[in-house]
């Protein structure tokens, strides 16, 4: 992982290259975003991330709302979350904006992640990066990109150690302050975090709890801190601004739903954190407070995980009273049967899922499953279809209808969706495979073939570079943690199987 961060590095250094040594304007938007697409290419290369439908699908749709309040943004926000323990999330340039698992399962209500989101947005909305380069103008570009490739390794690793150690590698005197943000930027993070968080109608105060919580981990931890707390300093002063921007402008009271938030967060536990810790926090919990529904799901979803599937259904018998016809209960059920075979069964719940959310992708995809394996190939060829309309880079939407078109027999179009599938996954040996054969059997359809070369001449271009780093694939497999997407359970939406195997890529 660390040697392919090095490829950030240096793309950063060669954008900032392209710039003079001063100047006097903020850097362009297109070269932000430009900058940003890079770096964003080798960070989603080199960390792991949490795919989960409901997960995912409920991060960016807090961002989106909370983003409706952001006036004149310089760039659309996108939101991932990170597969890594870390208490930490981070921005880049072009409105990338990074959640860790840890900073999730840290925080205790949708109004504190709320706030630390709107913080991030607030550092992209008022371009905080591109000023603090403008500040830096008298340093040379080789060392700006140094310190902020720096920052960043050290943000995405998870070793605040090794980002300084490249950041002090190419300081010039005390110019590292110069791009870190400074006491004015947090100031404007925090009040555009205060502005955007409630007038989308969340309570001022959880933005001052969240803050606080972080703080507490500062003075717990001392020196050894996350990234997190190193690029967002905190500290007393700040404590007290926050709370006193509260206690002025705080009048206004908001109310928010915390069953979202805390049911994404026991799938955060029950489905990526190492296994034996998870089952540890669910069962302390649930013998704690026995009519707290959320650890009886995390405890259903853990089993499921295993494939200890009837342990699974008796949490879900259990769950019933809690949430009686919940789509999300339906569906998780209809997903733990499908894994245990049970096609009509399953096919039965997820359609009661569906009737109750029409447009769940997670639902959607299982369903398509459960007819796959049901031999309806047609319906799930809908499906699938569908899904991709709506996300187009899905890995499992894609590899799914890769599946079905070569059970109808359509083995050209079959081997460009399976190609673009391990292309997502980064398995570029196989994507090599599929995407040669789609070239070859894809004359008849222009399009379609064309599409093909070009997805296989980025993953050739991949493969070159990768050919020069030769123990890194090794490296990346060894230090993937436990728990991420490359050895997520057989759970319908979230499945794991072999290269040719008909479910998850």
């Amino acid at each position: 992982m660390l040697k392919r961060l090095t490829c950030l590095l240096l793309a950063l250094c060669l954008l900032l290259g392209l710039w003079p040594r001063t100047t006097a304007a903020l850097i362009t938007l297109e070269e932000e975003r430009k900058m940003g697409r890079q770096a964003l290419n080798e960070i989603l290369a080199s960390i792991p991330l949490v795919e989960d439908p409901d997960i995912v699908g409920y991060v960016r749709g807090l961002g989106k709302k909370l983003e409706a309040y952001v006036p004149d943004k310089p760039f659309p926000f996108m939101f991932y979350v990170a597969n890594v323990g870390e208490m930490n999330a981070f921005a880049i340039p072009g409105g990338y904006i990074f959640m860790f698992r840890g900073m999730m399962t840290s925080l205790e209500s949708e109004g504190e992640l709320a706030g630390v989101m709107a913080h991030e947005m607030g550092h992209i909305w008022r371009r905080h990066l591109a000023r603090r380069i403008e500040k830096s103008a008298p340093v040379t570009a080789a060392t700006l990109a140094g310190m902020l490739a720096g920052m960043l390794l050290g943000a995405v690793v998870g070793a605040p150690q090794l980002g300084q150690a490249v950041t002090m590698g190419s300081m010039a005197g005390g110019i590292q302050q110069q791009l870190a943000f400074s006491r004015e930027d947090e100031t404007e993070a925090d009040w555009t975090a205060f502005k955007v968080m409630t007038a989308a109608g969340y309570p001022a105060g959880e933005l001052e709890k969240s803050f606080q919580r972080i703080w507490r981990l500062e003075n717990t931890l001392g020196g050894d801190v996350p990234i997190y707390l190193r690029t967002h300093p905190t500290g007393p002063q700040r404590m007290e601004a926050v709370a006193n921007m509260v206690r002025t402008y705080g009048a206004k009271k908001g109310t928010f739903d915390n069953h979202e938030f805390m049911r994404v967060q026991t799938r955060l536990i029950a489905l990526y954190d190492p296994e034996e810790e998870a089952k540890t926090a669910l069962y302390r919990r649930a013998r704690e407070n026995p009519q707290d529904p959320y650890p009886l799901y995390g405890l259903a979803l853990w089993y499921m995980r295993r494939h200890e599937n009837q342990t699974a259904l008796k949490f879900f018998q259990r769950l019933t009273r809690f949430w009686p016809q919940d789509p999300y209960l339906l569906r998780d059920e209809g997903v733990c049967r499908l894994d245990m075979g049970q096609y009509t069964e399953a096919q039965k719940l997820l359609r009661q899922a569906i009737t109750l959310r029409p447009e769940d992708q997670g639902t959607m995809l299982a369903l398509g499953q459960a007819y796959q394996k049901q031999g309806d190939l047609g319906q799930a060829e809908d499906i699938f279809r569908r899904l991709l309309d709506k996300e187009p880079n899905n890995a499992q939407s894609l590899y799914e209808l890769g599946v079905t078109l070569g059970r109808l027999g359509q083995v050209g179009e079959a081997s460009l969706y399976l190609g673009l599938s391990f292309k997502q996954r980064g398995r570029l040996s196989s994507a090599r495979y599929h995407l040669s054969r789609a070239v070859s059997m894809l004359g008849g359809r222009p399009s379609l073939q064309e599409k093909a070369q070009k997805a296989l001449a980025e993953v050739e271009d991949r493969e070159h570079k990768k050919m020069r780093r030769p123990r890194e694939g090794r490296e990346d497999e060894r230090e993937q943690p436990r728990g991420s997407r490359w050895n997520q359970p057989r759970s319908g939406f979230i499945l794991e199987t072999g290269p040719l195997a008909p479910s998850r890529p």
